[in-house]
């Protein structure tokens, strides 16, 4: 919603001069119109860029939780392969020591396909959070973008109260107002009642 002091200034945008050219106010009218449909652009763009922030987020958040869990993976085969090859080694030469050994194999190969996808996905998250530092600095820059636009707007509204005088869009803004009342209707004179006058007769002495 608009500030009362930009659509003050708006009412003048089809005021011309003696020329039939825009007026001063009219430009300056016709400038705020278009800076009120830059930023109505803006904040659009802003929520689409917010929305994308939170989707960004969330998969930050998801991808950060998955490769928590992913590390405590690691270290439990890590600890289960140590556990093979210790007991291999200390089990002598015989078929169990052949197995605890193959066990221990598997379980080292397991750990390298492990951490390939690890890396992966470490990778992939990092790329995330690149992706949501810009993005917020985008909400950032458009923000800024709309608080100054509006600042320009103000100035052009003060501008134009300086101008031609804040008591003009005043008078304005008055006249519009009276104009939108409901008009009343005349209420019917009063008559007037006009009350006889009182003859004095006098009376004639008798000589």
């Amino acid at each position: 919603m608009l500030d009362p002091r930009f659509q003050e200034v708006l009412e003048f945008i089809e005021e011309r001069d003696d020329d039939g050219a825009p007026s001063v106010r009219a430009k300056i009218a016709i400038k705020i119109q278009a800076y009120a449909q830059d930023v109505d652009n803006l904040r659009k763009d802003l929520v689409a860029i917010e929305e994308e922030v939170g989707e960004l987020q969330a998969v930050v958040e998801s991808l950060s939780a998955a490769l928590d869990e992913q590390t405590n993976r690691k270290t439990d085969l890590v600890t289960e392969a140590q556990d093979a090859a210790v007991r291999a080694a200390m089990s002598g030469s015989g078929a169990g020591s052949a197995g605890l050994r193959k066990k221990a194999q598997a379980t080292r190969d397991r750990i390298a396909e492990f951490g390939k996808d690890y890396g992966e996905e470490a990778n992939r998250l990092a790329q995330a959070k690149v992706s949501l530092a810009a993005k917020s600095q985008a909400v950032k820059d458009q923000r800024d973008m709309i608080v100054r636009r509006l600042n320009t707007m103000s100035s052009l509204a003060d501008r134009a109260g300086v101008e031609f005088g804040t008591e003009l869009l005043e008078q304005h803004a008055q006249a519009q107002q009276q104009a939108n009342r409901p008009q009343r209707r005349p209420q019917p004179a009063a008559r007037m009642v006009r009350r006889p006058r009182r003859v004095r007769v006098r009376r004639r002495r008798a000589s």
